[in-house]
C-alpha cells in the first residue's frame, strides 16, 4: 500500500514539476515577445520623428566635401 502511495506522490510531483516548467517557458517566450514590441514601437517612433522633422539646408553644418561635389565649397 505504502508503495502505491509513493509512486502516485511521484508522479503527482512529476506533473507539477512538467507543469512549472512549461509555464517558465512560457513566462520566458512572453518576456521576449514584450522586448521585441517595445524595440519595434521605438524604432517606430524615431522613424516618425525624422519624418516629422523639417531640416533647412542652409542651417547646416558640414564638416566636409560632399560626395557629389567637386571638393569646392
Amino acid at each position: 500500500m505504502e508503495d502505491k502511495t509513493a509512486k502516485e506522490l511521484i508522479a503527482q510531483l512529476k506533473r507539477i514539476a512538467d507543469a512549472l516548467e512549461k509555464s517558465n517557458k512560457a513566462t520566458e517566450a512572453s518576456e521576449k515577445r514584450r522586448i521585441v514590441i517595445e524595440k519595434l514601437q521605438e524604432k517606430n517612433l524615431k522613424a516618425d520623428l525624422r519624418e516629422k522633422i523639417i531640416v533647412n539646408p542652409e542651417k547646416v553644418i558640414h564638416t566636409g566635401p560632399r560626395p557629389e561635389s567637386n571638393g569646392s565649397l
